[in-house]
């Protein structure tokens, strides 16, 4: 099978060298694809041959629009979190909206994105993870456990809206007297300068802009991953499915309707998230089995395999 996957166009090399979540999802699903035989690509929009691709397969909606004016067939998927956020009268609603109806088929990476739509067209089709990339390292049971966030935080144009619970983990730290790493890229500085408070807790390290062959010490350095998140694109996250491969049972809020082994699911509660701490901890070998199994599951390769079964009902169009 011959596809091609629209580059979104956002500045970011594929594969991304730092940050770029959507560049990340596009290159494992090229070397998965040709690892399995198939010819995989991305190009931007303007470059493409259309007759020289039997798939066609956007992860933008003002890009997927601009293939349905064309009358290309193409398979969309949606990575926006903000759509719930500004609501059905915005114009990021009804972009994603018109992106779904003239697609083959759209995949949304949570259920709430299905439901939120309510279109025929959308189906849940989770993230993957590179097993061979992340993988766990042999640890003894900590007695005092690092934790470890690893995000983008902001909303839209807020960057000091608390969108990935940088201050439950923060609190969830303090309550316990423990060492905590909050992660991500450099914007993450606006937050913090509109939340000065928290710097005040001598064990919070900060860290920026982690290159993505460095993200695996990182996740090894610590030894539980926070994640409480709101609003969020993907059920689970890739930083979620990361870290379980790392070998980091995970604290975290995502949807009843999936199913993750080596996590705890906390909403955003300190006292829960403190009694997931508490398990983990009274249950740390067992935590730890469950993150290598969730992750094989969740491979890019597995993901990819369920990808060309999707395809495969769609090439001949």
């Amino acid at each position: 099978m011959r596809i091609c996957h629209v580059d979104p166009g956002c500045g970011l090399t594929i594969p991304p060298k730092n940050w770029g979540a959507i560049e990340k999802i596009i290159w494992e699903f090229e070397l998965n694809q040709k690892l399995m035989g198939h010819t995989s690509t991305h190009k931007m929009l303007a470059e493409i041959n259309f007759q020289d691709f039997d798939i066609i397969h956007c992860h933008v909606a003002n890009l997927a629009v601009q293939l349905q004016e064309k009358n290309i067939p193409y398979i969309f998927q949606l990575h926006d979190h903000h759509v719930l956020h500004y609501g059905k009268d915005s114009h990021v609603y009804k972009e994603n909206l018109k992106a779904i109806e003239g697609s083959l088929i759209s995949l949304m990476p949570a259920n709430w994105l299905v439901d939120f739509f309510n279109h025929p067209k959308c189906i849940y089709f989770s993230h993957g993870v590179n097993v061979d990339n992340f993988y766990p390292i042999i640890k003894e049971e900590p007695i005092s456990p690092k934790l470890l966030m690893l995000a983008n935080n902001g909303l839209g144009g807020d960057n000091t809206f608390d969108r990935k619970g940088f201050t439950f983990g923060l609190g969830l730290a303090m309550l316990n007297d423990l060492e905590i790493t909050i992660a991500g890229p450099s914007n993450n500085k606006n937050f913090f300068n509109g939340h000065l408070w928290m710097l005040n807790y001598p064990k919070l390290n900060l860290v920026f802009d982690t290159p993505n062959d460095e993200l695996l010490n990182l996740y090894h350095e610590h030894d539980i991953f926070i994640h409480p998140t709101m609003l969020e694109a993907g059920h689970p996250n890739l930083t979620m499915v990361e870290a379980l491969s790392a070998g980091l049972p995970v604290i975290a809020d995502w949807e009843h309707s999936v199913d993750l082994d080596g996590c705890w699911r906390a909403p955003r509660d300190i006292f829960e998230m403190d009694r997931g701490l508490k398990d983990i901890m009274d249950n740390w070998i067992s935590y730890r089995r469950k993150c290598y199994t969730t992750s094989n599951n969740l491979s890019w390769l597995n993901r990819t395999k369920e990808l060309i079964k999707i395809y495969n009902n769609f090439n001949k169009i």
